[in-house]
């Protein structure tokens, strides 16, 4: 077997080996999806398609696929370039931030390793100048010796920011020198009639150990990139726990406070507690116990004066006790939650009610109270409904002057039914109605004949109309008269 078969032969090897490589870093790349095999696979490629053409350079398939296959040599040899280049730049970390000048001279060889094969096929495929052939391939071998160089170098920058990159420096070694007998071989092989062939084995022996270590060192790689991965987690996961600690002790320091809180509104509800049985007992009672006395004693008076101011007497206290009653009501529903008991409810039984229970007031002040029932029914809280009427009557009547007239009053709409209660007297201030709204504490005021007010009976009001779901409205004019209106979406 002579030189030229064994040359052949190995050449055969070597493009298989160098194949098995490519593929597999190929495939690497489309599971893991990391450049960087991208670019050992393309640098592979290149080789192994820059080394597949010694098949053909040498005419064994004649002298046109010998001199095809020259000049294909060039863009092999800068596509393995290329992917050296941006394999290099990838795993070094070679960034614009971190390394600008160099990024800039990396970026200058991959303009260069582009341009030199599109000039090279252009002049092929026009003007074919050997000239400029020449002028192309000595740029072409200039740029790949540069580029191992570069190489070098940035191994020798970057050796101590990361230990790979001193692996890396170390795995170039074979690279560079199978690089340098490559060049060496070329210009000798354009200038000199010698036998290159032990050399061009040489080379592909030291290329294929460099394959060996760079794969080796991409696993290393990937591992260390793994193993980093892992720290981060760990440092995560600490971080996460110390805040995880951080807002336990948040919570245990609220839960804490709300214990407190609640101890606090234990006693506070002892307190309203004691209050509301303070308001029942020494309040309430003997209110009724001073009203069962005026029975009694006007049952014994004859004269006629007596009796009229027995009456109003009685029709004080009566008015009183049914005040404290709506307050403590209302302060139960504040305070232990609201129990409603929805029914359709008879509005003219109501109003009846409600005039029956005002008519002595009323007459006191020669008031007539008329009813105007314009709705039949309505569904709501009977009770809550027979509070909220009783204290809109009763300031009607307070502030309405002797001989006028009090209306209570429904109506019904497509979509609502509004009750309420109208009077012609002196109006009231709507500023005084606002501040209600706004929970301000009720002001005292006197009704035309002295009788007293505090603003409680209309927050109840107000309270228990939202609570079955309405809205309670005021319209007033000074000296017109004032029309309280609740209104209920029907339903």
């Amino acid at each position: 077997m002579d030189s030229m078969e064994v040359r052949y032969i190995s050449t055969i090897v070597f493009t298989a080996i160098f194949s098995v490589f490519g593929i597999y870093h190929l495939l690497s790349f489309l599971v893991l999806k990391h450049r960087i095999l991208l670019y050992y696979a393309i640098l592979i490629f290149g080789l192994t398609l820059h080394w597949s053409l010694y098949l053909f350079i040498e005419g064994r398939f004649g002298p046109n696929i010998a001199n095809i296959a020259y000049h294909a040599s060039l863009v092999t040899a800068m596509l393995t370039t290329f992917g050296l280049l941006k394999f290099t730049e990838n795993y070094l970390n070679i960034d614009k931030e971190g390394n600008p000048r160099l990024f800039k001279i990396y970026n200058l060889l991959i303009l260069l390793v582009i341009v030199i094969p599109v000039l090279h096929i252009l002049n092929i495929l026009t003007v074919i100048n050997p000239l400029l052939s020449e002028i192309l391939e000595l740029l072409a071998a200039c740029t790949a010796l540069v580029t191992l160089i570069l190489n070098i170098v940035s191994g020798f920058l970057l050796f101590k920011t990361k230990k790979f990159n001193t692996y890396y420096l170390y795995a170039n070694t074979p690279l560079l020198i199978s690089g340098v007998l490559y060049v060496v071989t070329w210009f000798l092989m354009n200038h000199f009639p010698i036998n290159t062939g032990f050399i061009v084995l040489v080379s592909a022996i030291l290329i294929t150990l460099q394959l060996i270590l760079f794969s080796i060192l991409i696993g290393f790689k990937f591992k260390f990139l793994e193993d980093e991965n892992i720290k981060m987690q760990v440092a995560a996961n600490e971080l996460l726990k110390i805040e995880v600690d951080k807002q336990t002790e948040n919570l245990q320091i609220a839960k804490q406070k709300l214990e407190d809180q609640n101890g606090e509104l234990v006693k506070v509800n002892k307190l309203k507690n004691k209050l509301f049985s303070l308001i029942t007992h020494d309040v309430r009672a003997p209110l009724i116990n001073l009203g069962q006395m005026v029975d009694i004693i006007e049952s014994e008076f004859v004269n006629e004066d007596m009796k009229k101011l027995t009456g109003k007497l009685k029709s004080d206290i009566s008015y009183k006790i049914t005040m404290v009653n709506g307050l403590l009501q209302w302060s139960y529903n504040q305070l232990e939650g609201v129990q409603l008991n929805k029914e359709k409810c008879d509005l003219q039984s109501i109003f009846s009610t409600i005039k029956k229970e005002f008519e002595k007031m009323a007459m006191d002040k020669q008031i007539d109270i008329s009813l105007d029932t314009g709705c039949e029914t309505l569904l709501i809280d009977k009770n809550m409904l027979l509070v909220v009427l009783r204290n809109l009557t009763s300031n009607a009547i307070k502030f309405s002057e002797n001989g006028q007239k009090v209306v209570i009053w429904s109506n019904c709409f497509s979509g609502a039914i509004e009750v309420g209660v109208k009077d012609f007297g002196v109006g009231m201030d709507m500023d005084w109605y606002e501040n209600l709204e706004q929970r301000d504490a009720p002001k005292t005021s006197l009704g035309t004949d002295g009788e007293k007010g505090t603003g409680f009976g209309l927050i109840i009001a107000k309270d228990f109309t939202e609570m079955n779901g309405g809205t309670l409205r005021c319209e007033s004019t000074k000296g017109a008269g004032t029309n309280f209106i609740m209104r209920f979406v029907k339903e």
